[in-house]
């Protein structure tokens, strides 16, 4: 995603992305991103994993403000802030991560941030419960997460269990990911199918 918006938006009008990734230096996902001289001006990556903090000679308190809330700062407004499985971060960086997340997904609007967030799960406890409530969009992937799809479109968009399940085999059977609008209109949709709930 991040990619293709770096490839659509002229050079003058790119904003900058900072990654935070516990697993930035080993995931070959990141590797067109991380490693790509073209995007360097763009892409920031934070490693936030426990080998980095170790590494770096910091406790949790000194690396969050030095290697991340600093540097996020210096960066000014109109950054895309990607926070890529900050669970499974450093132990220690956890609380300082968590707090800063939900403060972003409250207060980002204000310097014009855009806030990504990749979790595994939707329910992940504090991790996620106020992203639930300010996210506008959700994506699952349907063809290995039905259980899930389905709970998730039964719980929050109160849709019965069979029209869940309808609109989950639907779009399990067009493509590898459907996303869930959650505020006006809500809908769900993938790149060739939309529905409107």
């Amino acid at each position: 995603m991040i990619q293709r918006y770096f490839k659509a938006c002229p050079v003058h009008s790119r904003r900058q992305v900072v990654w935070l990734s516990p697993e930035l230096a080993i995931d070959k996902t990141l590797a067109k991103l991380r490693d790509n001289e073209r995007y360097r001006l763009w892409f920031h990556g934070i490693d936030i994993s426990e080998k980095n903090l170790k590494e770096k000679g910091l406790d949790a308190a000194s690396f969050y403000q030095k290697e991340i809330s600093d540097k996020i700062d210096g960066m000014g407004d109109d950054i895309i802030l990607v926070l890529d499985d900050f669970p499974d971060a450093a132990r220690a960086l956890y609380p300082f991560l968590e707090r800063f997340y939900n403060s972003m997904l409250r207060v980002a609007r204000h310097r014009n941030y855009g806030v990504i967030s990749l979790i595994h799960t939707y329910a992940h406890g504090k991790a996620s419960s106020l992203a639930l409530q300010s996210n506008k969009t959700i994506v699952f992937y349907p063809r290995s997460q039905q259980a899930r799809c389905i709970q998730f479109m039964r719980d929050y968009l109160q849709l019965s269990t069979n029209y869940a399940k309808e609109l989950v085999r639907k779009f399990a059977s067009l493509g590898r990911w459907m996303s869930l609008q959650m505020h006006s209109p809500v809908c769900v949709y993938n790149e060739s199918y939309l529905v409107l709930l």
